[in-house]
């Protein structure tokens, strides 16, 4: 948890440092910012499982249960489910089946709150002008979205999602209307971060793509 705030509490001051500096005398290529964005890559990569555990570790918490484990970095075999994962976290004390819906789900709400803020930001005057800014949003954003999106193709027992359907009693072609509705919000989510990728890579004073033609053309 503590890495998480760390983490947070940098992205939050580049992205705000960002917009509130001078103006620069000419904007950063294309080129320049794709490699910036791989560079943010990784410390996103660790917020968000950060976000992730820290969610169910939050939820367990609430429904008055104890956090046995919680491991963050780096990815590997979960010794209990045997399975490779990129987090765990492990808990005692879940009483009720609301209790476990509750832990299992606490992630997608995060994204889901997270992502709405982010969609509040970059369909509104809210969006900063800096580049920089606009690209630590949008990779932050895009992190979200994949960690969102991700469940939608996943059917491992261990998987939060399927466990979530299985406490519903959602099995088998009972789970088709549902994972379709799922896959649904994420399209939806995804719209939302491709905006952000057009405005950052648009002349927003002219309206003009600067060199991805392709992707803002499609929205």
């Amino acid at each position: 948890m503590r890495a998480a705030l760390v983490l947070t509490t940098l992205i939050v001051v580049t992205a705000t440092s960002a917009t509130f500096a001078p103006p620069a005398r000419a904007e950063p290529s294309d080129r320049t910012l794709v490699l910036a964005g791989l560079a943010m890559a990784p410390p996103t990569y660790l917020l968000g499982v950060a976000l992730h555990e820290g969610s169910h570790a939050l939820a367990a918490k609430l429904a008055g249960a104890d956090v046995l484990d919680i491991h963050l970095f780096p990815p590997g075999r979960d010794p209990k489910s045997k399975t490779f994962r990129f987090g765990w976290t492990y808990v005692r004390g879940l009483k009720s089946k609301s209790d476990r819906l509750f832990f299992y789900i606490a992630p997608k709400i995060t994204d889901t709150l997270l992502l709405g803020g982010f969609a509040a930001l970059v369909f509104t005057n809210a969006w900063p002008s800096n580049d920089y800014a606009q690209l630590a949003l949008t990779v932050f954003g895009t992190g979200l979205w994949v960690d969102y999106a991700k469940d939608v193709i996943a059917f491992k027992k261990t998987n939060d999602v399927v466990r979530v359907f299985d406490l519903w009693c959602m099995r088998g072609w009972k789970q088709v209307a549902p994972r379709l509705l799922y896959a649904a919000t994420a399209v939806g989510w995804g719209l939302v971060v491709a905006r952000g990728y057009r405005r950052l890579f648009t002349d927003d004073a002219t309206g003009t793509a600067r060199t991805l033609p392709l992707l803002t053309a499609s929205f």
